[in-house]
């Protein structure tokens, strides 16, 4: 006999750790994308999963509301940590962006932007564009989910365990966004600083010169020229660092385990 409501909290469980990941999704995430379309998608994905899942507590376990909440909370974690990796390329990427802007002078131009409701600049906006459509382009997606049947896998409902070296990693991981922000922008940011470095110099030799007020449309016109030749380097950087996300969820779930 099925014990129909043990099934349904074991369903719910998955759908948890399922709903937690897609919803913190860069786009996904966007409040311009319904919620019933979110709450279907997570439904559907938690359903497919649904038959390979293993159970590490007892029946009795999940018939405990308390042990099912404390359950419920670590897939809830389990999947935030998966969707954390996600987030952490799009922040550096945001990041790099957002360094060029204050440099050329854009950071004073904000706007809203519709995926994160929040304030950006022209070249953050460009940077996060391009970064959700390499995301698409290459079936990032699809590593996503491939982690995510990975974790049902490896991971079974409640046998996850957090522990000191998954912490280090989370807190090494937040860590890298600067430096994975200034890689992706080297090309604009470093050329933009030696740019500097020549207004600094000429001002040193010719004070009449307002180099706050000259300087300003030649950096705005050297980074528009650098960012447009500097796709070839920057878009396969992005593409590299999404390609090597199923490594890094990888490292997660063995710490978890």
């Amino acid at each position: 006999m099925i014990d129909i409501g043990v099934e349904a909290q074991k369903f719910m469980l998955v759908f948890f750790r399922v709903v937690s990941v897609l919803w913190l999704v860069p786009l996904l995430s966007s409040r311009y994308v319904s919620t019933i379309f979110k709450a279907g998608l997570s439904l559907s994905v938690a359903f497919l999963f649904y038959d390979s899942v293993n159970v590490a507590v007892a029946t009795d376990g999940l018939r405990n509301p308390y042990t099912f909440l404390l359950i419920a909370a670590r897939e809830v974690f389990i999947g935030i940590t998966i969707s954390f990796i996600v987030r952490i390329i799009f922040v550096s990427v945001s990041l790099a962006g957002d360094i060029i802007a204050l440099q050329t002078g854009f950071a004073f131009a904000r706007f809203m932007d519709p995926f994160t409701m929040t304030q950006v600049s022209v070249i953050e906006q460009i940077k996060n564009l391009l970064a959700i459509m390499i995301f698409f382009t290459i079936d990032a997606h699809y590593i996503v989910f491939g982690a995510l049947s990975t974790s049902l896998r490896e991971l079974p409902i409640g046998a996850a365990s957090f522990k000191e070296p998954l912490l280090n990693y989370i807190v090494n991981a937040t860590a890298s966004v600067f430096s994975l922000g200034f890689k992706i922008g080297a090309p604009i940011i470093i050329t933009l600083f030696l740019v500097e470095l020549a207004f600094g110099m000429l001002s040193r030799m010719i004070p009449q010169v307002n180099i706050f007020i000259e300087g300003v449309p030649v950096k705005i016109l050297i980074a528009v020229i650098l960012l447009t030749f500097s796709l070839g380097v920057i878009a396969p950087a992005i593409a590299g660092l999404f390609k090597g996300m199923d490594r890094d969820f990888l490292n997660v779930i063995r710490l978890m385990v």
